[in-house]
């Protein structure tokens, strides 16, 4: 029923563009806002639309900056040590691009990095502080990390184009940062963007969890206090279960 449904959805709106050939590109999103909760395992994002006329589809989503730590290990003999330490501000935390095709089959290399549809242009943008030495080491290190955890994905054929109607699902990961994440659709004809629809994704906290975040940021005093006691109960109570085991 669920297939049912995105096909009609995806055929009305393929002629609702047709019959309007001033919109070559038409993008929707199964949702708007994604709900985090203690029990949030990830979910699944569909994105979804038509196109006028032959092209290729590139999607983005891009989250909020995020800041980061890394530090770098230090062999010393048999034993390894923690080294330098450098603090990444001003790239995503999450950055996943799908396309119909693979992107340099779609767009020149100087387009896409102006546009910043690479991995490299975000690691060039981002931030080291302080600014190590080899700081392409410590940038290809950053993307492995981000990769390999899946935070960053590339998929050149992660979007589904038939007849003018295409479909992309994306993969949340559990480990989501919260706020205003950015959506891009780019339809691209001859090596050239023609269009591009923008689009906000709404990953938010909600449920007790939330409840407690707000208090803590609204009355940071009385949270410190509150969970000072819980702590000094919870220690307090442990310590005389440890003298009753112990007697």
């Amino acid at each position: 029923m669920l297939y049912l449904r995105l096909m009609l959805m995806l055929l009305t709106m393929g002629a609702a563009m047709l019959a309007e050939a001033s919109t070559p590109l038409v993008v929707a999103t199964s949702t708007d806002k994604v709900n985090v909760t203690s029990h949030f395992v990830g979910e699944n994002l569909l994105v979804y639309g038509a196109i006028t006329g032959p092209g290729q589809v590139i999607v983005i989503l891009r989250s909020p900056d995020s800041t980061e730590a890394m530090q770098q290990k230090t062999r010393t003999g048999p034993i390894w040590l923690n080294g330098a330490k450098v603090t990444v501000t001003r790239a995503p935390g999450i950055w996943q691009r799908l396309s119909s095709d693979p992107v340099r089959h779609i767009l020149p290399d100087d387009t896409l990095q102006k546009l910043g549809l690479t991995l490299s242009s975000l690691v060039d943008k981002a931030r080291f502080d302080p600014e190590p030495d080899h700081l392409d080491t410590w940038q290809k290190a950053f993307l492995d990390e981000k990769i390999r955890y899946r935070n960053y994905v590339v998929d050149p054929a992660g979007v589904t184009l038939k007849q003018g109607l295409f479909s992309a699902k994306i993969r949340l990961p559990a480990s989501l940062p919260l706020g205003h994440y950015q959506l891009l659709t780019y339809l691209v004809r001859q090596q050239q963007v023609v269009a591009v629809r923008k689009q906000q994704i709404d990953v938010r906290q909600v449920g007790f969890q939330a409840w407690i975040a707000r208090f803590a940021r609204e009355n940071s005093w009385v949270y410190g206090i509150v969970l000072t006691i819980i702590l000094a109960g919870l220690g307090f109570a442990l310590g005389i279960l440890m003298r009753r085991r112990s007697a």
